[in-house]
């Protein structure tokens, strides 16, 4: 919206008591807004810590939980190596190939590279779970496709290449990691003073030498708070530990929280509280020295004019190499759904071969579509998907408007308020909402509106980036010409503000609907029956043992969830927005 036409908007606008609007502004919007994020995260952080502290008839103080966590010191400090391994491995996977392929993509002429971003796009498209079963499908260490064909090809024993150990988890969540480094790292190297490389290049250093010595060194920062971001997140995975660790026999913190809440008859809630506790310790700590490096950036800006002109290299002899690279973020998406493409195919898995060729049919596709259940997930999930997006979007718009545009000197706390849920794994977050409502009086467990409460709370850090930047970017004047003209607060934000926040508001939507068809740990603890949504039926598919019916079912969804990955890029490409 223009000025021109934002000043027409106003022709109408009718005159309101300034007393009332600056009232409402400066007391009650805050407040609501606060309260409002303020129920989001504090009795579920309330709540898991009493849990943690009370024993299991909850009528007592008890430290019997850590007592029972740190009881076994010899276990404790293996669950905390392997879990401390499994995030450091594979990060240092993830940031390996995403920070070479972004340097490559923006620093090169490899070619291929509108390849490499649609293929990092599709991969944020897909649920992890559906990728994660992918690759198991192709390197199981007995029947995995790959993995047989390997073995044949090379004359090693079948399983010599298995997924289902430590090094396996590691491979797969480092290249579930890949495309996000991959974005993140972009930037970065996109923003970089080209000079100094010039300078290597005149010095007759190569592409990998200046790469190395030169590029890397100015380009550390970002590295260093990318590798403190992912390893906190990945501290936090559930869906390659889950599938692929529990099977080998390898726990981390999120798979021993799960084991403790849903096996036996009797949940170990307390148990569990206190693993979810400690986690969360161990996650803010990760994430702290990562917000103090994000908090600096403008000590590493190096765009510094007008004769900013970043320099491509020319990769000579190593562009095939380069060509090849580019293509392997498409191919982290295309491998595992063709897996699982191939599955859904056949009445039961096997290896592709030319007598598979003559079982395969479309038979799989209508059974899985006409099991109630699965058709029952769909339905709820977009539901909650659309309920969730909107819910987050209209919080965040508001509490974005108040810590750009408000007066308050405490305004920066609801910034770091919906910071918050970075700090809590998915896992946690889900036993924390169950606990909590299953000791309110308030009949949200066991429907679907308890689901669109937790994917609220775990979606603030990220809505919130998108409402700040649409802020951001406009003029506060319009608004000031609104007041003076008359208008109220809600004709300034219905005319004004909202027009033009909604690219940067349907961008974030989209993203938030489309992640509440990928996680898993948030709602894994919080359904029921009737309740079910995509990701767990997912699971319990699998769990089942279900494989071509899931298959078929993960094709369709897959292919949905791609085609609004795709608006998405369309919309980030026209708009300016980075989604990682």
């Amino acid at each position: 919206m223009s000025v021109t036409d934002a000043a027409r908007t106003l022709a109408g606008a009718r005159p309101r008591l300034a007393l009332g609007r600056i009232d409402f502004r400066r007391w009650i919007l805050p407040a609501a807004v606060a309260v409002a994020l303020l129920w989001l995260i504090l009795p579920p952080l309330v709540f898991i810590v009493q849990t943690s502290l009370a024993t299991n008839q909850g009528d007592a103080f008890t430290l019997a939980h850590y007592a029972a966590v740190f009881g076994s010191l010899q276990g404790t400090v293996s669950l905390f190596g392997d879990s401390v391994v499994f995030a450091i491995g594979s990060d240092i996977v993830a940031i390996a190939l995403g920070t070479l392929l972004a340097w490559l993509t923006e620093r090169t002429d490899a070619p291929f590279k509108g390849m490499a971003y649609i293929g990092a796009f599709l991969s944020f498209a897909v649920p992890p779970i559906v990728k994660v079963i992918g690759w198991i499908l192709l390197f199981g260490p007995k029947a995995g496709f790959l993995n047989v064909w390997l073995s044949q090809l090379v004359h090693i024993p079948r399983g010599t290449l298995n997924v289902f150990s430590m090094g396996g988890m590691i491979a797969i969540e480092g290249l579930l990691w890949t495309p996000i480094v991959f974005l993140l790292m972009t930037v970065p190297f996109r923003s970089l003073d080209p000079s100094l490389e010039e300078v290597a290049a005149t010095s007759g250093a190569g592409a990998l030498q200046a790469f190395r010595r030169v590029t890397l060194p100015l380009a550390l920062p970002s590295v260093l708070a990318v590798l403190l971001l992912t390893a906190a997140r990945s501290i936090s995975s559930f869906e390659v530990p889950a599938l692929i660790g529990i099977p080998a026999g390898v726990h981390i913190f999120t798979t021993r929280i799960y084991l403790l809440t849903t096996q036996g008859f009797i949940p170990h809630y307390g148990d569990s509280s206190a693993y979810g506790v400690i986690l969360m310790i161990i996650v803010g700590l990760a994430l702290y020295p990562y917000f103090l490096a994000t908090r600096q950036t403008q000590k590493f800006a190096t765009i510094t004019g007008k004769g900013f002109r970043p320099r491509l290299f020319h990769l000579g002899r190593w562009r095939i190499l380069g060509a090849s690279l580019m293509l392997l973020l498409p191919l982290l998406v295309i491998l595992p759904t063709l897996a699982l493409l191939w599955a859904s195919l056949l009445p039961y898995v096997q290896q592709p071969t030319l007598k598979a060729l003559g079982s395969v049919s479309l038979k799989n596709y209508p059974h899985a579509f006409a099991d109630r259940h699965i058709v029952d997930a769909a339905m709820n999930s977009v539901v909650v998907g659309i309920a969730s997006a909107t819910g987050a979007m209209f919080l965040t718009m508001l509490t974005a408007w108040l810590v750009v545009r408000g007066r308050s000197r405490a305004r920066w706390l609801l910034d770091q308020i919906t910071t918050v849920p970075l700090m809590i794994p998915g896992i946690v977050l889900g036993i924390a909402i169950l606990r909590t409502y299953l000791t309110l009086p308030i009949p949200l467990y066991g429907t679907v509106w308890i689901l669109v409460v937790a994917y609220i709370t775990a979606s603030l850090p990220f809505s919130m980036r998108f409402c700040y930047s649409g802020v951001l970017t406009i003029a506060r004047e319009l608004e000031e010409s609104a007041q003076v003209s008359g208008a109220s607060w809600w004709t300034t934000m219905r005319k004004i503000v909202l027009p033009l926040m909604m690219p940067a508001m349907f961008a974030g939507w989209i993203a938030i609907f489309m992640v509440t068809f990928r996680e898993l740990t948030v709602s894994l603890l919080l359904v029921t029956p009737s309740s079910q949504v995509i990701p767990v039926t997912i699971w319990d598919l699998w769990e089942n043992g279900s494989v071509t019916e899931l298959s078929a079912f993960t094709v369709v969804l897959s292919v949905a969830l791609i085609a609004l990955g795709l608006l998405l890029r369309r919309l980030s490409q026209r708009y300016g927005y980075r989604i990682a």
